[in-house]
């Protein structure tokens, strides 16, 4: 079990944020996100088998957590735009001013996409999953997960023109 305990290390430092990410997507919440990171590793370094897929595992389990999470708090999803988007190297402040306000709108308008059509984006986009990645996640196949992130794209660029 060793094995498992360093390659989770290695998945971990590969892909924490992307990882915290994908809690995010469901969570829209930062402590929320970061505690299912927390229980979905305290239960990986407790198995006694090395899943086929371990990279997939992970990140179903940190997804499975996240939902686990929101049952239990019963809170809805309130997304923190400013832990998805990359906060950028601009020092001007006009720019940062609009950048803020472009990235507010984006958030608000995730908001009012199905909670499908919200994770596979924000999974695709800012955790670098791929579509095969995020259907073996959702356990739903690839063609799903690319019309989620058609349709879902589509509305928000419709909401966004708004």
């Amino acid at each position: 079990m060793h094995l498992l305990r360093n390659e989770l290390g290695k998945i971990y430092d590969d892909f924490s944020q992307q990882l915290f990410v994908c809690a995010f997507a469901v969570t829209g919440n930062k402590e929320l996100a970061e505690d299912a990171m927390h229980n979905a590793f305290c239960h990986l370094f407790n198995l006694n088998f090395v899943p086929q897929n371990l990279k997939a595992y992970v990140f179903k389990s940190v997804r499975n957590s996240a939902i686990d999470l929101i049952r239990q708090t019963g809170r809805t999803v309130v997304f923190y735009e400013n832990y998805i988007f990359d906060s950028g190297n601009s020092h001007n402040p006009r720019e940062i001013a609009n950048t803020n306000q472009f990235q507010y709108k984006v958030s608000q308008a995730l908001l009012k996409l199905s909670e499908d059509e919200r994770e596979v984006i924000v999974q695709y986009l800012y955790a670098d999953l791929t579509f095969r990645e995020i259907a073996e996640l959702l356990s739903i196949s690839i063609g799903t997960v690319t019309s989620w992130y058609h349709r879902g794209l589509e509305r928000l660029r419709k909401l966004l023109e708004e």
